[in-house]
């Protein structure tokens, strides 16, 4: 499969090809990249597993591919994107908050943890404010505001999801 052509560019999507907001969050530039979010997607499984559903993890995942694919498409100036790092800022997000909110009442040291994910989530996030792109030190471009994006974009379908009474559940799995 040529992965090149799943890779957003504005000028092909602004020709028709409307799924490259979707399908370049699965392209990654070289593999350093394609490993850098396969880590990061790994590490997050494993924080979330033992206390919050895949089906959730999912959504807090969907919700940061829909905010990347909003914010590439919205910011002129983004000429190409490529990457799920985007999309993990959403899960790290949307995860956090429902492990916080499931367990406040259960376990001090899972809200501490999820509370320290947000914590340096949003630290992370405010000192990339105001960059658009960093040079390619890992050997690819980071496009910043798809982390911010993300990380908004998985709370949105989390704190839908946490309104509705009838798909609450007593347990995280």
């Amino acid at each position: 499969m040529d992965f090149a052509a799943l890779i957003y560019r504005r000028q092909v999507f602004l020709d028709g090809q409307w799924w490259l907001p979707f399908s370049a969050q699965f392209a990654h530039f070289n593999s350093v990249h394609a490993l850098a979010n396969l880590a990061g997607a790994i590490l997050l499984w494993s924080l979330f597993r033992p206390w919050i559903r895949w089906q959730e993890q999912a959504l807090a995942m969907a919700g940061g591919m829909l905010g990347v694919a909003l914010v590439v498409v919205w910011d002129a100036h983004c000429d190409y994107y490529a990457g799920a790092s985007g999309a993990l800022h959403g899960w790290a997000a949307g995860g956090a908050v429902l492990m916080a909110i499931r367990h406040f009442r259960k376990s001090r040291m899972v809200v501490w943890i999820a509370f320290a994910l947000l914590a340096g989530l949003a630290i992370k996030l405010l000192l990339a404010l105001g960059l658009e792109t960093s040079p390619a030190v890992w050997g690819f471009p980071v496009y910043y505001p798809a982390h911010l994006a993300g990380a908004v974009g998985g709370l949105f379908p989390v704190l839908t999801h946490l309104r509705k009474p009838s798909w609450r559940t007593n347990s995280g799995q």
